[in-house]
């Protein structure tokens, strides 16, 4: 399946990770739906389709099913991202998190299966794992989720593959490591890339909350997005997938490096109490994915933070001094 000439509708489109497809749908030459209820997005990530006579926007929310039913006639392709995002948040507001990646996501199931929707690409997440100390995490693991998020998160890959044993509707469902890079904001609940890259800014140190020996496989967001097109191409359905930069990095040691890159060691490494919720390591095994969708990460992380932070500096006209 080609990705040109598809009508296809991305959820949460004005999102970091859901804006990035979008453009991208755009440059390859696909019609593009874009909707977001604009709860976390922003119309900024946009204002580079906006005006495109191939992308069309819609507010709307995704736990309104008649919404959906209305903008998903002849709709080739969904890409899924619109999400309840935050671990912490989920903890404090669990029935919203289940309203939104639960409700929500059956919601599009449903109005996609009854308007004859191709293909559903759903962002799952890392966190489905849960912490079990067995590393990496591969697709055939039992998950053992140890937040809201993490649970609804599991629910919704099940659906998709229920739906697709069931009904027929093709799904595929990819589970994003920790994916950083350009449109990601810095707020309490982003991830902790982007917040570091706040405090630098406004000359802070960086927090690292538990001891900073706990392991993330950070992905930089041109790799998810090559992904998802790559899920597209390939005639995969059913299917799970770990999208994962495949090389772990402990956070004292990702702070450390994010200081000499900006060239910031001035500043300090703090540590502070364990979050509940927060797992300890999260390590993809990605050989499933590069086996059937040919899948190949192209960036190391100190690209990735090298190209997010210019990026940033070149967005807001800052200077981060990047070496």
């Amino acid at each position: 399946m080609k990705i040109e000439d598809k009508r296809i509708l991305v959820t949460g489109a004005a999102g970091f990770i859901g804006s990035n497809i979008t453009s991208k749908l755009i440059e390859l030459g696909a019609e593009v739906i874009g909707v977001d209820n604009l709860f976390n997005g922003s119309l900024d990530n946009l204002e580079n389709v906006l005006e495109h006579k191939n992308f069309k926007f819609k507010k709307g929310d995704i736990r309104d099913l008649n919404f959906l039913l209305e903008i998903f006639e002849d709709i080739d392709i969904i890409y899924h991202e619109a999400a309840f995002t935050s671990v912490p948040q989920s903890i404090l507001m669990p029935e919203s998190c289940n309203d939104v990646n639960v409700n929500g996501t059956l919601n599009i199931l449903n109005a996609a299966r009854k308007m004859d929707v191709e293909k559903i690409i759903f962002a799952s997440s890392s966190s489905v794992y849960g912490d079990s100390p067995e590393l990496p995490k591969r697709e055939d693991m039992n998950c053992l989720p140890i937040s809201p998020y993490g649970v609804s998160k599991m629910t919704g890959e099940a659906y998709m593959q229920v739906y697709y044993q069931i009904y027929g509707l093709k799904t595929v469902s990819l589970r994003y490591f920790n994916v950083f890079g350009p449109r990601q904001k810095d707020s309490t609940y982003s991830g902790v890339i982007a917040i570091w890259l706040g405090r630098l800014i406004n000359n802070k140190n960086l927090i690292i909350f538990g001891n900073g020996e706990q392991s993330r496989d950070f992905t930089y967001v041109e790799d998810v997005i090559q992904t998802n097109i790559l899920a597209v191409e390939h005639n995969i359905k059913g299917e799970i997938l770990n999208i994962a930069a495949g090389s772990p990095i402990k956070l004292t040691d990702l702070a450390k490096l994010i200081l000499k890159l900006t060239n910031r060691e001035d500043l300090k490494i703090t540590y502070t109490d364990p979050r509940p919720g927060d797992i300890l390591h999260s390590f993809g095994d990605i050989s499933k994915a590069k086996k059937i969708i040919n899948y190949q990460p192209k960036y190391t992380q100190e690209e990735g933070l090298r190209e997010y932070f210019t990026w940033h500096s070149q967005k807001y006209k800052i200077d981060l001094q990047i070496s």
